[in-house]
């Protein structure tokens, strides 16, 4: 992730752990994934450029997984990680509850981001452990879990937006920006 990207991880954690004060990080990782999902499948845009694995228990953001692991003290982050800049805004509460230690940058998050994030909060925030894992295993969760040759299990953002709901034109438009993407990066 470019520090571009990880800045705006940044802002998204911490709007989504000050609305919610306090949350674990398994509902933190869902309200992300259903938000980033609905997002792209209506907008055309992700939220966040995080990679999402398949995991056990559902889609988990990989880079933001490992600013949680330094934040628990599971796993530091290499001292040079750009990482560094999100896991020190973070506060371990228990072993698996977070808190924001500031306030999110406003700049980073776009009107839609917001409403996506606010409704996947409201969705997502009081549903079980349980409900929320079943609920993520959705298509893309499906496809980038049992595929073998998948070993990283990215969960593929094109699936995301399939799983969201897109529409044929919107996957179109999806695999269009897709290709010139890569055609610029080349």
């Amino acid at each position: 992730m470019t520090s571009d990207e990880i800045l705006k991880l940044k802002a998204v954690v911490l709007f989504v752990l000050g609305r919610c004060k306090k949350l674990d990080y398994f509902h933190l990782f869902k309200i992300l994934y259903f938000a980033d999902r609905a997002h792209y499948a209506t907008y055309g845009r992700r939220i966040i450029a995080d990679t999402f694995c398949a995991l056990q228990y559902g889609p988990v953001p990989s880079a933001l997984y490992d600013a949680v692991k330094d934040v628990i003290g599971v796993q530091a982050l290499p001292s040079a990680s750009p990482l560094l800049l999100l896991s020190k805004s973070l506060v371990k509460v228990d072993s698996t509850y977070l808190k924001a230690k500031e306030k999110f940058d406003a700049d980073e998050l776009s009107r839609s981001d917001i409403e996506a994030l606010d409704a996947s909060i409201n969705e997502n925030r009081n549903k079980s452990f349980d409900e929320l894992s079943q609920q993520s295993h959705d298509e893309a969760w499906t496809e980038a879990y049992n595929n073998p040759k998948n070993t990283q299990k990215a969960i593929e953002p094109l699936t995301m937006a399939k799983a969201a709901g897109a529409n044929e034109d919107t996957l179109q438009y999806l695999k269009e920006q897709a290709r010139i993407d890569a055609a610029l990066s080349a």
